[in-house]
């Protein structure tokens, strides 16, 4: 029996692209790479297809070449990874060889020795030669911003699925399927939920940031089903999911130059973008507020049921208001209970805290809320940010109430043990185990290697272990104020402020 492929770029989409590599030492894998193929595998046969000119050119010998992709395979294959065969082009393309990308010679290969179903197959790739490769087999190609992405984004030409890298290429391929087991959930599960929200109905679902509680955007009953779940102020407004492009440019009257950079190269993924609503939006979803804040989700099981429900899902936390928020459906069930029709299992959030919300209805770009995508990467893309100042008017968005994110144990930021709370029992949040540990009564250490996007994917459910050990007090020190350590520090003077 046939069966579908991934056909993997080297450079710049599963390793950073360092020029000609001359021998092992010089691979660097990107962080999510591992994580993202093994997921693939599960439904797919593994290949990679990489043009090495460099041999031809005389910068780097094919043995070299070989080393290089043999440890590759090695590193993969001890973490249970299976790279079915690695095709190496060592030719300039002057040379007119038929096996350089975007030349299909490779594919075919594959086709015939191992039973590969090109039209079923997938090709994930840096260049646009990689997506016109997918196009000359009848797969489909899934170009990447990491590596040399974005600076050959240009030159893509037609409608492309243009995604941040290998770990949403793996999301958004795992969602077109007619089921996976890397969902968590079943096709039938999720064809339920979205009948349910098809119907009027309330489900909670996974995303790579927390948990949504969902409901058809269009519908004025559903939506106010959320606000009485959460217990929600109707003023607050609610961020609306999308599946593509096309739904999200159907909610909205304009927009801007500067926000279609960000989304073209942060969707799907954990960045939402405020922007004029177009009138079919109902108030109820914006807070009366003229604006609408759309995000497009890099998880499998969200992406297919916003494609199976076929419209925009309006979703919030799913969660009480202002308490911490669920990274797990068990965190949804014990907050929630019976109060969700349904909750969609996909597994834990692997990015831990909601996402970055920039507000395009001024004159300039502004940071309303900090979270998944950190704010040196918009900067880079797109300039500088405003940040509101303390007392600065600012438009009203999920998160930005004074206390929010709050566990039912009192938090406190700082480093020491306040005299107050000498001889009670404390709990310690930290980023890396202190030699003091001894004191506390527990501690909840975010990463022991000092990762702050770790210790972000663990903030929600450190906080939760903590709360349910009937502590007075959980002492949180502060984290640096840089990358995912923005968002976290967002988070903890919010869950520390007085209610």
């Amino acid at each position: 029996m046939s069966r579908p492929a991934v056909f993997l770029d080297r450079d710049g989409t599963l390793i950073e692209d360092r020029g000609h590599l001359s021998c092992p030492s010089q691979v660097q894998f990107f962080p999510t790479t591992v994580d993202a193929l093994r997921r693939l595998s599960e439904d797919f046969l593994l290949f990679i297809v990489t043009n090495q000119s460099g041999v031809a050119e005389g910068l780097i010998r094919a043995e070299a070449v070989e080393e290089v992709n043999k440890y590759i395979v090695t590193r993969l294959q001890a973490d249970g990874i299976r790279i079915v065969q690695v095709y190496v082009c060592p030719h300039r393309r002057s040379d007119g060889c038929q096996c350089i990308k975007p030349q299909p010679y490779f594919l075919h290969q594959a086709a015939q020795q191992y039973g590969v179903d090109l039209q079923r197959s997938f090709v994930i790739g840096d260049h646009p030669h990689d997506v016109e490769l997918a196009r000359r087999v009848g797969a489909q190609g899934v170009y990447v911003c990491s590596g040399h992405g974005w600076k050959h984004f240009q030159e893509l030409t037609g409608p492309q699925i243009v995604v941040p890298d290998i770990r949403a290429a793996a999301e958004w391929i795992l969602s077109l399927l007619p089921s996976s087991a890397q969902w968590g959930c079943s096709a039938q599960q999720i064809a339920q939920a979205a009948q349910i929200i098809r119907s009027g109905g309330v489900v909670a679902f996974p995303t790579e940031t927390v948990y949504g509680l969902g409901a058809n955007v269009f519908d004025r009953s559903a939506v106010e089903q959320i606000f009485q779940i959460k217990n929600r102020p109707r003023h607050d407004p609610l961020i609306v999911h999308v599946a593509d492009w096309e739904q999200a440019k159907q909610l909205v009257r304009e927009f801007p130059e500067s926000a279609q950079m960000l989304a073209r190269r942060f969707w799907p993924g954990p960045l939402t973008l405020v922007l004029p609503k177009h009138p079919t939006v109902p108030d109820e979803v914006t807070g009366g507020l003229p604006t609408v804040a759309l995000r497009m989700p890099n998880h499998a099981v969200a992406l297919a049921l916003l494609r199976q429900a076929g419209l925009p899902i309006a979703a919030p936390s799913a969660n009480p208001f202002g308490r911490v928020s669920p990274t797990s459906a068990d965190h949804v069930r014990d907050q929630l209970g019976e109060r969700v029709e349904m909750i969609l299992d996909g597994g834990p959030c692997w990015v831990g805290v909601e996402s970055t919300i920039v507000s395009f209805a001024g004159s300039s770009p502004m940071l309303l809320r900090p979270g998944g995508v950190p704010l040196e990467q918009i900067e880079a893309l797109i300039g500088p940010v405003h940040i509101p100042g303390p007392g600065e008017s600012a438009p009203l968005c999920p998160g930005r109430f004074p206390r929010h994110y709050a566990p039912h144990t009192p938090v406190r930021l700082g480093w020491e043990i306040p005299a107050e709370a000498k001889g009670k029992r404390v709990g310690l949040l930290c980023l890396q185990r202190p030699p003091q540990a001894e004191q506390f009564v527990c501690v909840e250490e975010l990463s022991p290697s000092g990762d702050l996007e770790q210790a972000a994917a663990n903030l929600y459910a450190a906080l939760r272990r903590l709360d349910q050990m009937a502590l007075d007090l959980i002492l949180a020190h502060p984290l640096p104020e840089v990358g995912m350590g923005r968002a976290i520090m967002d988070r903890l003077r919010k869950a520390s402020a007085a209610s």
